[in-house]
């Protein structure tokens, strides 16, 4: 009878040793519970990729039953048209993170000759009288407002703006119509062509993020875009199949790597502000003072399973979100490519992002707000902006006591006009010293 006993502790105290291990496995988010994903919908995806000319990507089953990506794709935007078409169909938790293997053509590989001669371009400006460029993009309202409803971005840009050319930037400036997908993709084209080593460069983005898909960088990385004010139009609002809507708009957004790849271009010093859904996902994998309080009060996990296409929206507040017919609500996100981090060691960087990973940017429904700093004035846009260059005001230009304050009073007021339901708490990566870190030197 003992020894019968002893059998059975080891037996209980192996299987718990077991759970243990497979709950910091990737992917364990969802208490590693079997994902039961109908096979009917498994040739649904089919169905749509073939519909789409994915004639060579496939779906398996991972591990825990996800539908998982497999097959051959030509390049990255397959990849990311396939993701999209089974989360909108199983959902972001039903999909495996795991991307691909079998990618014939890497970003990367067209990039590195541009990279080097735009480095040869770089040394031959290096003695160029320097220049303060900025480009500020917000839009208030959308071509497709069903799916996409109005939101701030504008009222947030022109904020912007009248700060940058007071701190004496030459500001090229697009709201709403004029922020279209290829005036957007031209301007920072433009720009990129102009920059010199020893610009000041600002680029400031107010919108709707587009929902996040997996990054070649693996694990649950994800990576966001930013929606423009055409990146819908009257064939979304008439259709009623929710992932030819989001391939839509992935196709139709503008990607961060642009954005990216302009602040990676070398500079005296750049900065970067993002203020849509899900912009946190732009610094993913930097660890920083909010990343590690976001794990912290998660089990020491990232949020990945917080993803939802319903975001919440009240009488209080709204969210910069994508509205779909069955939501009756918005939903987000935003980014398109891996999140490498700049690396310059000559000059330095900032970015600033309004949230942390799969959060939303939260503005009031009313369309203003109280100042933090004064109860008789009124501020108009997202919390995180207009706190922001109020701060900046208050401190004279200096950033890194702005962005402090504003980080606070905006989280303070997401979890208040939410009643506890929302979090939002910007990010920022610095490179530059805080008391370098001034926009009136």
């Amino acid at each position: 009878m003992k020894r019968l006993f002893t059998r059975l502790v080891c037996l209980i105290g192996s299987l718990l040793l077991t759970a243990c291990a497979a709950s910091s496995l990737p992917g364990f988010q969802n208490a590693y519970r079997a994902y039961n994903v109908p096979q009917r919908l498994v040739e649904q995806i089919r169905t749509k990729f073939a519909s789409h000319g994915l004639t060579q990507a496939s779906v398996a089953r991972d591990n825990t039953g996800r539908i998982q990506l497999v097959g051959t794709y030509r390049d990255e935007d397959e990849v990311d048209a396939a993701f999209l078409i089974v989360q909108s169909i199983v959902g972001i938790k039903s999909t495996s993170p795991f991307y691909p293997e079998h990618v014939l053509k890497k970003r990367w590989d067209a990039e590195a000759g541009k990279a080097l001669a735009n480095f040869t371009l770089a040394q031959k400006q290096q003695a160029a009288q320097p220049v303060k460029r900025a480009l500020v993009v917000g839009i208030n309202r959308f071509a497709d407002p069903y799916h996409l409803p109005d939101i701030q971005g504008a009222d947030d840009a022109v904020v912007v703006k009248r700060y940058l050319e007071h701190a004496g930037y030459r500001v090229t400036a697009l709201l709403n119509e004029q922020a279209t997908e290829s005036n957007i993709e031209s301007a920072i084209a433009s720009m990129n062509a102009q920059i010199r080593p020893n610009d000041d460069v600002f680029i400031y983005v107010s919108s709707h993020g587009n929902i996040p898909v997996p990054s070649p960088a693996g694990g649950d990385n994800r990576k966001m875009s930013i929606m423009a004010y055409d990146s819908g139009n009257a064939d979304t609002v008439r259709s009623n199949d929710r992932a030819d809507i989001i391939l839509h708009f992935q196709q139709h957004a503008v990607p961060d790597t642009l954005v990216q790849d302009l602040a990676r271009k070398p500079s005296h010093v750049t900065r970067v502000v993002i203020d849509t859904c899900y912009s946190g996902d732009m610094l993913d994998d930097i660890v920083d003072e909010s990343a590690a309080y976001v794990r912290q009060t998660n089990g020491n996990r990232n949020e990945y399973a917080g993803i939802s296409l319903a975001s919440w929206s009240g009488d209080s507040y709204t969210g910069k979100g994508i509205r779909f017919s069955d939501d009756g609500a918005a939903a987000a996100s935003a980014a398109t490519r891996t999140r490498t981090v700049i690396d310059r060691s000559r000059s330095g960087y900032n970015i600033i992002t309004a949230t942390s990973p799969n959060e939303e940017s939260l503005g009031p429904t009313s369309g203003s707000f109280e100042s933090p700093l004064a109860r008789d004035q009124v501020l108009k846009g997202s919390f995180f902006t207009q706190s922001l260059f109020a701060y900046l005001d208050h401190y004279h230009g200096q950033l890194a006591p702005a962005f402090r304050d504003a980080q606070s009073f905006t989280s303070r007021k997401a979890v208040e006009v939410s009643r506890g339901e929302r979090h939002q708490i910007p990010r920022e990566y610095s490179t530059i010293p805080a008391d370098q870190n001034d926009l009136f030197p």
